[in-house]
């Protein structure tokens, strides 16, 4: 039990990691240290920095491969180089592996225009990171051009909506989207963005300083992980009546760049934007105080009069947004 406090408690507090252990458990430091010695010599974790302030992490072994995007396929990268290496892991961690793997190399090589990629295995006693990057066009540009956004930060309410792709008739636009949400933690860097989620969260975007070429995708995913691939996949569908991706969930707080109010017309389009390839919509209003009449209008009276086979459904509505949705709604 106290070993498994320490493992679990040492990646947050390397510095404390004696103290709060100490108190935790009501025991001596000679006696953390015991076990923290014993962990060292497994090598579980590691001991860093003086011994009078050590620092403490979880031992973490990195594997490197670098490829030519000439004639790669995805599905034989991952059972030469990575499969053998995750032979161990539980069963449902490791098929969520293939998947994200797969799904973002399979990116790189059709999408990325990049003349290479490279892709980082870290393996410690509790995680799983898998970072796969390339040096092409960049992810939030590329969909920029595609469909010709004034700004890449616009990109990721797109990747927020799923079933996007800049080559739709050999690709779903459903990688992404769905890789996104089994890893306990994704993240996109490309150029000076930097997208965090989505996961269990709606996501946040930020501004990076320094501009970082191509595109680089991190996933992490804990060894002990209970989520099944499949549980995801119908989430999104329903596997008795449309097993096929039809449902989606969406962060409207994404189109808020630097503060900006939700009140126009060509906002709402640009939200609602290829919500027809889609038979159930959840707008999730948190992080949105407010919206205007013609955004409300549009979305929510225009489009529904337009679509009725579309099903919008709102969640984590304010009184005001509430409010306004109800106005535009009378008015049918």
């Amino acid at each position: 039990m106290i070993k498994t406090f320490i493992i679990n408690k040492v990646s947050h507090n390397p510095n404390i990691l004696t103290s709060i252990t100490c108190s935790h458990f009501q025991i001596t430091r000679p006696t953390v240290y015991k076990y923290i010695n014993e962990l060292v010599e497994d090598k579980i974790i590691e001991r860093l920095g003086s011994n009078r302030s050590p620092n403490y992490q979880l031992v973490e072994t990195v594997y490197n491969w670098r490829y030519e995007n000439n004639q790669l396929e995805e599905d034989i990268l991952w059972t030469k180089d990575m499969a053998p290496l995750l032979k161990d892991i539980k069963s449902n961690v490791k098929e969520i592996c293939q998947y994200g793997f797969t799904e973002m190399v399979n990116n790189v090589i059709d999408h990325s225009e990049s003349g290479s990629l490279t892709i980082q295995l870290s393996v410690d006693y509790l995680n799983l990171k898998i970072q796969v990057s390339d040096s092409g066009i960049g992810i939030f540009e590329k969909i920029k051009t595609t469909l010709g956004l004034e700004h890449p930060k616009q990109a990721i309410l797109e990747l927020a909506k799923g079933k996007f792709t800049s080559d739709p008739e050999n690709h779903s636009g459903e990688g992404i989207f769905f890789t996104s949400r089994v890893f306990d933690t994704f993240l996109i860097f490309s150029h000076q963005l930097r997208f965090v989620g989505f996961g269990n969260d709606n996501g946040f975007l930020f501004d990076e300083r320094s501009d970082l070429p191509g595109t680089t995708v991190h996933m992490e995913i804990k060894k002990d992980s209970a989520i099944l691939l499949k549980e995801i996949f119908n989430e999104y569908a329903d596997p008795d009546k449309d097993p096929s991706f039809h449902k989606t969930r969406i962060p409207v707080a994404l189109m808020q760049h630097e503060g900006e109010s939700l009140l126009s017309r060509s906002q709402a389009k640009r939200l609602i934007s290829r919500f027809d390839r889609f038979t159930e919509v959840i707008l999730d209003f948190k992080g949105v105080t407010q919206i205007g009449q013609a955004f409300a209008d549009e979305a929510f009276r225009v489009f529904t009069n337009k679509h009725p086979d579309v099903h919008l459904t709102t969640i984590n509505t304010s009184a005001d947004v509430s409010n306004m949705i109800k106005r535009v709604q009378s008015t049918k």
